[in-house]
């Protein structure tokens, strides 16, 4: 996503920059500093416990005991973003280790019990193809090895030898069409070619058919003895062949995704060490057991020494997961009620709790699928007490308002108190705006996971400024990007990026205008639908059709009254692909 690049690789001085510099903006300068002073002066803090806010300035804290102390502005601008500071001297104290969330090359090894059964692809099933009496049985028991082209048994059928004879009487008088009809019902009624060649090298009845083995095994079931009467269709035995096994084994139900067929498996088998040390997974079931939540894993194993048998117990190591992946030590995560989560070193001392999506762990490492980038920094140790002071601040966030940056329901969007940081956060969403419509544009289905970092800053931004005009426009942003995760691609989604511009819409217009502009987005109107995007200058692609579309002008939020938004009509070009890159 070339556009979103762009919005995130600004600095932080160039964010606040771009906001403009209105009297209620919190910019570098006099006026800031006097809001920073005051809240100072109001606001006391237990160095102990700093999320104990209050302003009695001879009060103790009710936790400890101690004495309050003025609030630092390095307090007050931790608790805007939900994060905390520690001194440096406090965090060589508590031991905490910082380490990159990098790319690295690891895998897991699954162990897994199995057990070894028949090869349903090597079970032949011998079966009578006429009416007639079994003779000669040359297999008496089940467990009789049979070779290929083996003597099985011999059949009198009367049915049959009135078809050798009219094939008989076909050979004498050399019509070729009546000899192929006849040698064809011979085949239909069970006889052999071999044995259909032998009637006509010798041109002599064959009273008691021989049937013979077309595929070796082991006789693993016997259903017919000598002197039998057999109907077509009436099974007679079946063969199996062991020279390849399969070994069933149940692997848990969260590494699946990583199982595939082919995958090379290591063997050990108690009952049989000269048995073959891998196989190979040939199926994967598609069920899951409700009791032990895993599934079957059907692994091919090579027999050909005889030596595995049904039923003989196996012991299976998948290696799994080998491919580089972004991943942090494992010991950095953090689970509770609140789910996965690691603390992010965010510089300076100040550190902050983010909600991270895990994949597999092995070897010391978790992967990590959402909620960090490459490089960001996180504890890997001693963030336990700083997790914990993290979350007080938080919950103390939400039930105590933040008084150092008042604003209310008739607060207009220009004066919000947002700092660099927080039109980061919110810039996510304008991000997921350029992602849909290059989507759109460029005709793919987006990713449902790349929306999740907007989703799960939504309900931060909307505590920090409740009861303000920003909280209508993310609910509805929201909203939309949910649904744009259900429908993914199409007109459907069209429809979502317009539901998600129109709610962006006063915030683009009203809340940050010049930041837009000077990052160098455009944004446009379709003239038939009256439909929004924003998109990276150039020539307008349209991703509602091929109409008309307006330039909507940036207005300038310091001009006396507004700016009249200015219009210009340009018909978008009908390659959507038309300078993308």
């Amino acid at each position: 996503m070339k556009q979103s690049l762009v919005l995130l690789a600004l600095t932080s001085t160039a964010l606040l920059a771009a906001c403009g510099d209105g009297p209620a903006m919190r910019t570098p300068g006099k006026a800031a500093a006097n809001d920073v002073s005051g809240a100072q002066a109001s606001q006391y803090t237990c160095p102990m416990h700093p999320h104990y806010v209050s302003t009695d300035p001879n009060g103790t804290c009710p936790i400890c005991g101690m004495d309050l102390v003025p609030a630092s502005a390095d307090a007050d601008a931790s608790r805007g973003d939900g994060a905390i500071a520690v001194a440096p001297e406090m965090i060589q104290t508590m031991g905490v280790r910082i380490v990159p969330a990098e790319i690295a090359d690891f895998g897991k090894s699954v162990r897994a019990f199995g057990a070894v059964e028949t090869n349903e692809r090597l079970e032949t099933v011998v079966a009578s193809r006429l009416e007639g009496w079994i003779e000669t049985l040359a297999v008496r028991a089940e467990g009789d090895a049979v070779r290929p082209g083996a003597l099985l048994y011999r059949v009198y059928s009367p049915d049959l030898i009135a078809a050798q004879q009219d094939h008989l009487n076909a050979l004498d008088l050399g019509n070729e069409s009546r000899i192929a009809a006849s040698r064809q019902r011979l085949r239909s009624l069970g006889m052999q070619r071999h044995a259909i060649e032998q009637l006509a090298q010798t041109r002599e009845l064959i009273e008691r058919v021989p049937v013979y083995a077309e595929t070796g095994g082991t006789v693993a079931e016997l259903q017919t003895r000598e002197g039998d009467y057999v109907k077509p269709g009436a099974p007679i035995m079946r063969l199996q062949s062991y020279a390849a096994v399969w070994v069933m084994a149940s692997i848990p139900e969260a590494d699946l995704p990583l199982v595939a067929a082919g995958l090379r498996v290591r063997l050990d088998f108690p009952s049989a060490p000269e048995a073959p040390a891998e196989g190979t997974v040939d199926y994967i079931y598609p069920t899951i057991d409700p009791r032990t939540r895993t599934a079957r894993v059907r692994i091919e194993v090579d027999n050909a020494a005889g030596y595995l048998r049904p039923g003989a117990y196996a012991d299976v190591v998948m290696d799994l997961g080998g491919e580089a992946r972004l991943s942090v030590p494992s010991e950095a995560v953090l689970r509770d009620s609140r789910g996965a989560h690691v603390i992010v070193a965010l510089g300076d001392g100040r550190f902050a709790g983010r909600a991270v999506r895990t994949g597999v762990s092995a070897n010391g490492r978790t992967e990590i699928l959402a909620g960090l980038t490459s490089g960001e920094r996180v504890v890997a140790s001693g963030q336990f007490m700083l997790d914990s002071e993290v979350h007080l601040r938080e919950g103390f966030s939400k039930l105590q308002p933040f008084t150092s940056t008042p604003a209310g329901p008739g607060t207009p969007l220009s004066a919000l108190p947002v700092d660099a940081s927080t039109l980061a956060e919110i810039d996510h969403f304008t991000d997921m705006a350029l992602y849909v419509h290059e989507a759109l544009t460029d005709g793919y289905r987006i990713d449902p996971y790349f929306l999740d970092p907007a989703l799960g800053l939504g309900e931060t931004l909307r505590i920090r400024f409740s009861n303000t005009k920003l909280v209508p426009i993310l609910e509805n942003a929201e909203a939309a990007l949910r649904a744009a995760k259900t429908v993914r691609r199409g007109e459907p989604l069209a429809d979502e990026l317009a539901r998600l511009m129109k709610a962006l819409e006063p915030w683009l217009l009203s809340g940050a205008p010049i930041h837009y502009r000077d990052a160098g987005f455009v944004l446009f109107r379709d003239a038939g639908s009256g439909h929004l995007w924003i998109q990276e200058g150039g020539d307008p692609r349209n991703p509602y059709g091929d109409g008309e579309a307006e330039t909507i002008a940036w207005p300038d939020p310091m001009a006396v009254g507004g700016a009249a938004m200015e219009t210009s009509k340009r018909r978008a070009p009908v390659d959507p692909h038309a300078g993308h890159k």
